[in-house]
């Protein structure tokens, strides 16, 4: 088959000139940035960027940036990819999504503070920015400065009563605070305007239990695994921890956990709740085996180390325990969940 001279010629064009072309890079990196490729994403990125000159204007440039930095956050280089957001904020300090990428990057890290800041420098342009407001939300909850959380909710909320970001995390407050019922009200609203959110009713199902609405919760978690199957595990989980737990039937929550963890065998919660429950019905060897199991798939598993300082005390090896409980801080605990391994540590670590 011949090729004409033209079609060589534009052939040739593509490949020569093609690969010098910020778009061409700019593209190829989106694409694999949407495939979670991100070191291969973060290369294309600056290729873009060495031939930034070709770029069609400044907002360009400033998204090969963000492009890059996300890759870089996903990759847990925080400070290059806060560096990539500060050259894009010199060259268009008005683009408020630099602005929401930056206290993004500082949420992922964990700098909760830093987030709100750069959050309240993006609301400062734009001071309806959803998505900004959200970030600063999610940073009090961390913080556990849940009247701040508050406040920013119902921000949200004026500007848009819709918000089921905002109406989830309203419940999930409440929830932390133990106001239940409360928490029921926000998750049966994000129901209203959602059907088919399945988290929506896996919390709300949580929020019943603690209520000793035990039917009610299991109706609200079993609907989530209908509406989203692959999540079963998860709802299995649930069902065990929240609704078995609750009724102090240990015995029956292995089934649960057994069948979440057949779902899906990386599960590392499972395998640290089912050998919490095991703790309860007295059987150590199979309990060490679980919550072993659970830090070897998730070494950060902050929960995990809890649980097995609860075991070596059952032990009575009360140094070894206290060793866990410090491991258990170390990676957060107190920040992700409650006071107990601190109670713990001032009971049994002089």
């Amino acid at each position: 088959m011949k090729i004409s001279f033209t079609i060589l010629l534009t052939l040739f064009n593509f490949f020569v000139f093609g690969q010098n072309d910020f778009e061409y890079y700019f593209g190829q990196a989106q694409s694999k940035l949407d495939s979670d490729k991100y070191s291969e994403a973060a290369n294309d990125f600056s290729n873009a960027l060495r031939v930034k000159e070709k770029a069609k204007n400044d907002y360009r440039i400033a998204a090969a940036l963000i492009g890059r930095s996300q890759c870089r956050m996903n990759l847990k280089s925080y400070q290059a990819a806060i560096n990539d957001i500060e050259e894009a904020i010199k060259l268009k300090p008005e683009y408020t999504d630099l602005y929401l990428v930056r206290s993004r990057i500082h949420l992922r890290n964990k700098q909760y503070d830093e987030a709100i800041l750069w959050a309240n420098k993006g609301l400062l342009i734009k001071p309806e920015y959803e998505e900004l407001i959200i970030v600063k939300i999610t940073a009090n909850v961390k913080k556990k400065n849940y009247k701040a959380a508050m406040i920013n909710i119902d921000s949200v909320l004026v500007i848009n009563p819709k918000n089921t970001q905002a109406l989830t995390s309203k419940g999930n407050v409440l929830h932390h605070q133990k106001d239940y019922k409360g928490g029921i009200e926000a998750f049966s609203k994000t129901i209203e305007i959602e059907p088919q959110n399945y988290e929506a009713f896996f919390d709300r199902g949580i929020c019943k239990a603690f209520l000793k609405d035990f039917d009610g919760a299991l109706a609200d978690i079993t609907r989530g695994m209908e509406i989203d199957s692959l999540e079963k595990w998860i709802g299995y989980n649930n069902i065990a921890f929240f609704i078995k737990f609750e009724e102090k039937d240990f015995q029956g929550s292995l089934k649960y956990f057994d069948d979440a963890i057949k779902i899906n065998p990386k599960f590392s919660y499972a395998y640290n709740n089912r050998g919490y429950a095991k703790l309860q019905l007295k059987d150590l060897k199979g309990a060490k085996q679980d919550i072993s199991k659970s830090i070897e798939l998730d070494p950060k598993n902050s929960y995990a180390f809890r649980t097995m300082a609860l075991l070596l005390l059952a032990e009575n090896k009360e140094k070894q325990a206290c060793e866990q409980l410090k491991k258990a801080i170390d990676l957060g605990y107190a920040d992700d969940y409650d006071d107990e391994v601190e109670n713990l540590q001032k009971l049994h670590c002089k």
